[in-house]
């Protein structure tokens, strides 16, 4: 076999290569093993597979904890969006009645509210974001897509379409028409998640995490929030399993991803549409 050239020859005289073998010749082995081009190639090729072999061993622990991390975070989050809407509720400026900031319209009287208040990303009021009258259409599906009552912002406890707000009195959906409008407002979000998700499933580790979240909020919760997943379809079930099992695997998010999420989407979609349906919503 060819000796390696040391690495020392391969440095131009002078200072330059002295302070090459003053260094060299304190690392171990120098003598019987030359650091050269090809002893630091087989040096990296050993690096490579030492790193793969940790990286498999502790990518499980790091997702979970990252996952758990995330979770006491969003958990906090929530709380704290929850208490601070609920302690700044707003009078009705004619009888008086406390209505939620994000609500159209006072649940007693009716009255409009003449600065409702947005959502933000987990359906909690955005104190300093006011709601358009252009855009009161739009917020009533917001606000459906959170589980809320559509016209006063009241949060809604039950899984089930077949309910009322408890505040104000008026069922989730209003016709067929709200059934459609409904629909086609989750509709519009399909195309920039499905290329969000296949973007962050390229991600190791945090991607397959960041993208069944987005997915699940974007096209499921809308539909899952008014229905019992585990009563409803065992395939449901097992795409559920999946979904959390996937965000563990190494590589598999890549592809698994973006199957679930289509499959996902169109299973609730046409469970939701089945319900609407069988309990007569659309003549409401």
């Amino acid at each position: 076999m060819k000796e390696p050239i040391p690495i020392q020859q391969w440095l131009p005289a002078g200072p330059l290569r002295d302070m090459g073998e003053k260094y060299v010749s304190q690392l171990p082995d120098v003598a019987q093993n030359p650091i050269g081009p090809e002893s630091l190639m087989h040096q990296s090729d050993h690096s490579w597979s030492e790193y793969l072999v940790a990286y498999s061993l502790l990518y499980p622990g790091i997702a979970i904890i990252l996952a758990l991390l995330g979770g006491l975070g969003l958990w906090a989050f929530f709380i704290f969006c929850r208490r601070r809407e609920y302690a700044h509720r707003i009078f009705c400026s004619k009888c008086g009645s406390m209505m939620y900031p994000c609500g159209l319209h006072c649940p007693e009287c009716g009255t409009s509210n003449p600065s409702p208040r947005a959502l933000n990303w987990i359906g909690y009021s955005r104190l300093r974001t006011v709601v358009p009258s252009s855009g009161w259409k739009r917020h009533e599906e917001v606000l459906r897509s959170y589980r809320r009552c559509f016209y006063c912002g009241q949060p809604l406890r039950e899984p089930s379409l077949d309910q009322s707000c408890p505040a104000c009195g008026r069922a989730v959906l209003q016709g067929e028409e709200s059934v459609d409008r409904y629909d086609a407002y989750i509709g519009r979000r399909r195309g920039w998640t499905f290329a969000a998700v296949v973007v962050l499933g390229v991600i190791p580790i945090l991607g397959p995490l960041l993208a069944s979240s987005l997915y699940k909020r974007t096209l499921i919760n809308p539909y899952s929030l008014y229905m019992t997943v585990y009563r409803e379809s065992f395939l449901m079930v097992v795409l559920f399993l999946c979904r959390h099992l996937f965000r563990l695997l190494p590589f598999i998010g890549v592809i698994g991803m973006p199957i679930l999420c289509v499959t996902e989407y169109h299973l609730y979609r046409r469970m939701f549409l089945w319900k609407a349906e069988k309990h007569d919503f659309r003549g409401e």
